[in-house]
């Protein structure tokens, strides 16, 4: 392996083992990575056009993948939002049309083993 061509392959490979960590949602494992990347992009000198081609396209994809990884964490955080609200009771409107709390107290639900 030649000396222009050892950051670039190590870039790659850096980017293909980030790719599995965000698919396999191991997302700790990104912190080292993002270290390696640094350090493998400070040796990167005079890559070729089709070699920065590949790693844009390879950095896109793993930053796309993170985005959907993001949005979901996102989408978890809101329905369990939703679902600690929800515990605490909620109001109705009674047959006046004033608001009726519903609030979740011991003797409020029945309990059958």
């Amino acid at each position: 392996m030649s000396s222009e061509t050892a950051p670039v392959t190590e870039l790659m490979n850096i980017l293909r083992v980030e790719r599995e960590a965000i698919r396999a949602a191991d997302l700790g494992a990104l912190t080292g990575l993002a270290d390696q990347k640094q350090r493998a992009l400070a040796r990167l000198e005079n890559p070729s056009s089709e070699q920065l081609l590949a790693l844009r396209q390879m950095a896109t994809e793993n930053e796309r993948l993170l985005a959907a990884a993001l949005q979901g964490v996102r989408a978890a955080q809101t329905r369990l939002k939703t679902i600690m609200i929800a515990a605490r009771g909620f109001d109705s409107y009674d047959a006046s049309g004033r608001r009726a709390p519903i609030r979740r107290d011991g003797s409020a639900f029945e309990r059958r083993a």
